[in-house]
């Protein structure tokens, strides 16, 4: 063998014995858990100088390690350079296991938070803590609390929160909306479930199954499928609005309570308000109107925008259908008003399903509703003649004196049309009663005659 490779296979042979023999006195040398906690089970053990983004107690519960999820791990699985005693140890660097981590993190927005190098970015322990370590399904709201304060506040209020605190195992918790822990993304990015275009299939999770609703006593067990077909449903999964409304725009996010709740986006109350949010111009109608009044007032009868257009079902005005169902909503309060619109010709054309025809909203207005003695009114005197006129392009003053709601049957607010109504009435009954008796009358007597001819001529025999 030539001399120059002697020299080099010994020289590797010397070098590898060194670092095994170098690694056998580390091992050696490594510091066990007892030995580690001569010093660190001391409770006031505190850094010589403070540390940003460190702890400055050193004290370690050995019960809680023992207790967490590595428990069965020495202390130099993570503090690998510890000997007893040290001074200044480095940063435990999780990724050292934990190596596919990193990816999914730095994909998320508590990942992009450290890479932005935020003062308030979380690390590993701000979550899964330090030497108790918590696995994810230990990791609660109180967690999230230590960084997200106003929103878990605002979540332990809520219809979830309450449910929850109550021990409903299914109740919607941080991760049901926000996803995994690692992988959390902004509400900004559009992969994330609580992205304006996704959220509807996030709470779908839940309120899409009817069994569910069934358990928790919700009324509504079909919501999501309801809202898929309605405008704003329709305008996120096929147009990709995000101006449409989505769950939160109109329950909230971590507030959600209950609409019997005063405090809720939904209530009775709130309605106007919370789609005021998006349709502002009609909100400022309606609260002009006597309807938008009457609600102000604390009148539970008045109509607010889910009583016409409904909640999950809201359906394009234009749209046929829904023109003629607002009829009959428009009857739930105004019963008489629809009885009597149903008798005139307008009233019995809708009631064959056509809408080419005069309706509550195209006489009285929508959101703009005032009384007839109100100026503002479109039946009011002085622009009835103009509303007339959208369909009936000559009408006159004497053509609006047409009375749609008249009822022949009240003679104090209509005694002209209520005693013609009556003299026809009369009219009708007398003449029908006259000849109907007349033809009884003369019944037998024509059976008599046609039996008497019959006898007075018998057939002749053949």
């Amino acid at each position: 063998m030539p001399q120059g490779l002697t020299r080099v296979l010994g020289g590797i042979v010397v070098l590898g014995g060194l670092l095994v023999g170098a690694a056998i006195v580390s091992a050696a040398d490594a510091p066990t858990a007892d030995e580690c906690l001569a010093c660190h089970a001391e409770r006031g053990l505190k850094r010589e100088k403070r540390e940003p983004g460190r702890p400055d107690a050193l004290f370690v519960d050995h019960a809680a390690l023992k207790a967490s999820a590595h428990g069965g791990l020495e202390c130099v699985a993570c503090h690998s350079t510890a000997t007893a005693p040290h001074e200044r140890l480095p940063r435990v660097r999780c990724t050292d296991c934990h190596d596919t981590v990193p990816a999914v993190l730095a994909e998320g927005a508590h990942g992009n938070r450290r890479a932005k190098a935020r003062a308030a970015a979380p690390t590993c322990t701000s979550c899964h803590g330090t030497h108790d370590v918590r696995p994810v399904a230990a990791i609660t709201i109180d967690i999230c609390a230590t960084c997200h304060v106003p929103q878990v506040s605002q979540y332990r209020k809520s219809i979830h929160g309450k449910s929850r605190g109550r021990g409903d195992s299914e109740a919607a918790t941080c991760r049901s909306c926000h996803g995994a822990a690692h992988g959390v993304l902004a509400k900004s990015d559009s992969r994330a479930p609580t992205y304006h275009l996704n959220l509807p299939r996030t709470c779908a999770t839940c309120h899409a199954d009817p069994e569910l609703a069934k358990r928790h006593n919700i009324a509504v067990g079909a919501v999501y499928q309801l809202y898929m077909d309605s405008i704003h449903g329709r305008a996120v999964s096929r147009s990709g609005l995000l101006v449409a409304a989505n769950c939160s725009d109109c329950h909230g996010a971590h507030d959600i309570e209950p609409r019997t709740e005063p405090t809720s986006r939904v209530f009775r109350a709130s309605v106007p308000a919370t789609c005021g949010a998006c349709h502002a111009g009609v909100q400022k109608d309606y609260v002009q109107s006597i309807h938008g009044r009457e609600a102000a007032r604390g009148n539970a009868g008045a109509p607010v925008c889910t009583d016409c257009h409904s909640a999950h079902q809201i359906r394009r005005t234009e749209a046929a259908p829904w023109q003629l169902d607002v009829i009959r909503e428009c009857g739930t309060c105004h019963a008489e008003s629809l009885r009597t619109y149903r008798d005139t010709f307008h009233g019995k054309v809708t009631a064959l399903g056509f809408a080419r025809v005069a309706k509550c909203a195209d006489c009285h207005g929508s959101h703009t509703i005032q009384p007839a003695s109100d100026p503002r009114s479109a039946v009011s005197p002085a622009r009835i003649v103009t509303t007339c006129r959208q369909c009936h392009p000559d009408a006159t003053r004497k053509f609006t004196e047409f009375q749609p709601h008249a009822d022949p049957t009240n003679s104090a607010r209509f005694p002209g049309l209520y005693y013609s109504w009556l003299f026809m009435t009369l009219l009708l009954v007398g003449t029908f009663s006259f000849f109907g008796l007349h033809t009884l009358l003369w019944l037998p007597r024509s059976f008599a005659e046609r039996l008497g001819r019959r006898g007075a001529n018998p057939p002749e025999e053949s």
